[in-house]
């Protein structure tokens, strides 16, 4: 084939095309799996801004898992607020409040409300909130 220049046009070595298709296709089976490694490093970043966050606020499940273990009023409800660290007066009457209400639950029968209603609120284990929910209760 002639080009404009009086030369003729290189159809290219095959060794060459299939060389580039080669690499064309571990191109493309390389993308999915980077891909999935970083969504998966995003995901294990957006969860140690929540923990950070947590932290923060007091009511990191890590604070309260060491009360758990390491307490030996663990099974006092009292212990489980009073690790959260806030000195507020409004946090402590917002936990006194939702206490009365998960006490009031259980006292009409609805202890595993109670309990889910304590792991949305605190973020806890549902073994830490049964715990605590029993610890209410006594």
């Amino acid at each position: 084939m002639e080009t404009g220049y009086g030369r003729s046009r290189r159809q290219g070595n095959p060794g060459e095309t299939e060389m580039s298709n080669f690499i064309f296709v571990v191109f493309l089976l390389i993308i999915p799996i980077l891909w999935s490694k970083l969504s998966k490093l995003q995901r294990q970043v957006d969860e140690l801004k929540i923990e950070v966050d947590q932290l923060r606020n007091g009511t990191s499940t890590e604070a309260n898992r060491f009360v758990l273990n390491n307490s030996p009023l663990s099974q006092d409800p009292a212990s489980f607020s009073s690790f959260a660290g806030t000195s507020s007066t409004a946090q402590s009457e917002l936990k006194n409040e939702l206490d009365q209400e998960l006490l009031a639950m259980v006292r009409r029968g609805n202890k595993i409300q109670a309990i889910k209603k304590l792991r949305e609120a605190r973020s806890l284990s549902l073994k830490e909130a049964k715990d605590y929910v029993e610890a209410l209760d006594r």
